[in-house]
């Protein structure tokens, strides 16, 4: 394992989320900055379009930034640690094009493409999982799933504890590189499909709910764009609290009075069964989640 100092971090397949954690990186404040040790960046790409966004994106940091079309290889080479960020359905075929398993030897490959398990991206390159008998030459392999709001730096991003263990100092490194653009957590292999939906999927329901009340609002007559601007403060502001350390149904009771209107519409929602219908919206996306990897649970929503 290589001490990275000054490195290279190579994105191998450079879309949105690569975009979001490329910025957090290039733009980290100083404080953070001293946890990130590289000081240059490669981003794969292999259309046309992609490397025109990417470079009208960063003007400023072509110092130490580098954009890349159909280099793969050569990129690895350079680099001191890979962020694997190529679609879903082209992971196979970047990770079996010659010569690339050769350059990921010894290095950090950070994958967040959902619904691939570390062992089958292990076993895609080398034929076999990662075990302790067998780390020598391979790349050390760690799973994440950051979610949507890395666009905004407001990701929450869950990393897997695998065994083998990874070492220290990369466990480390990614954990730095997405405190970039949010929280990070570690998370047991077992927890990472239902994680998928618990941290990725959670947003779109989020949304889904502030497009509800915003419709509602205008219904009783309040100003489209006002309700934009009500609706979200009001869920923000809800989240700083409940980060803060407040039970969610401390925050409820304390809205709440004796025949007021928030008791009203709360009746509304428990008659309607709201909260067991968003659990189960949740839980069937935890399902979908497992079919990918076909793995059951006791708690899944078809079998």
């Amino acid at each position: 394992m290589a001490d990275i100092r000054n490195g290279t971090l190579c994105i191998l397949g450079c879309g949105n989320l690569g975009i979001a954690i490329l910025d957090g990186l290039i733009n980290a404040p100083a404080e953070k900055a001293s946890d990130i040790p590289f000081t240059r960046y490669i981003a794969c790409v292999r259309s046309e379009s992609s490397e025109k966004r990417l470079l009208e994106r960063f003007p400023d940091s072509l110092d130490k930034l580098s954009v890349r079309r159909g280099e793969n290889v050569q990129s690895v080479q350079n680099a001191d640690a890979v962020i694997l960020g190529a679609d879903p359905a082209d992971i196979e075929k970047v990770l079996t094009q010659p010569g690339l398993r050769e350059a990921l030897s010894d290095k950090l490959i950070i994958s967040i493409a959902a619904g691939w398990t570390r062992q089958k991206l292990e076993a895609t390159i080398y034929g076999s999982e990662t075990t302790a008998e067998n780390t020598a030459g391979r790349a050390w392999v760690v799973r994440t799933l950051p979610n949507i709001a890395a666009q905004v730096s407001q990701s929450l991003t869950a990393i897997e504890v695998s065994e083998p263990a990874l070492p220290e100092r990369y466990l480390q490194i990614t954990t730095a590189i997405f405190e970039q653009i949010g929280k990070a957590v570690h998370i047991d292999p077992k927890l990472m499909n239902a994680t998928t939906a618990v941290g990725g999927s959670t947003p779109a329901f989020f949304a889904v709910i502030c497009d509800a009340l915003i419709d509602a609002a205008v219904a009783v007559g309040v100003p489209r764009d006002l309700a934009h601007t009500m609706i979200f403060q009001s869920m923000q502001g809800t989240a700083t609290m409940l980060q803060g350390g407040m039970h969610p149904a401390v925050l409820r009771d304390q809205g709440t009075s004796p025949e007021g209107c928030t008791i009203g519409g709360l009746m509304v929602m428990e008659e309607a069964g709201v909260r067991g219908h968003i659990g189960r919206a949740l839980r069937e996306a935890v399902t979908l989640a497992r079919l990918m990897e076909t793995t059951e649970h006791v708690n899944d929503t078809r079998h």
